[in-house]
């Protein structure tokens, strides 16, 4: 059966990885660093999935749309500092054995 593929893709975030401490963390730091209000634990996480503009509009909604690049800039800071931090979920690692 394995034969039948020459090659297999998986998604990270929320597939093998639960990355949503992370990802919801990295939304409240980036809404700090540009002196907005930070959304809470439960705000942050629910827009994971969205689009980017209808997470941002719901978890920052005070987020003017000029400043989407600086956030998302500081989105991603935020988020690879945390990355090493990534665990698999159960099984993931037997898995992709």
């Amino acid at each position: 059966m394995l034969d039948r593929f020459d090659l297999v893709v998986f998604d990270w975030d929320g597939t093998l990885s639960d990355s949503t401490a992370a990802i919801a963390r990295a939304i409240q730091d980036a809404a700090a660093d540009l002196g907005l209000p930070v959304p809470d634990d439960t705000t942050a996480s629910h827009v994971i999935g969205l689009g980017l503009h209808e997470a941002l509009a719901r978890a920052v909604p005070s987020l003017a749309p000029e400043r989407i690049p600086e956030y998302s800039a500081r989105y991603r800071v935020h988020y690879f500092a945390r990355e090493a931090q990534l665990v698999l979920f159960p099984g993931a690692r037997e898995l992709l054995a």
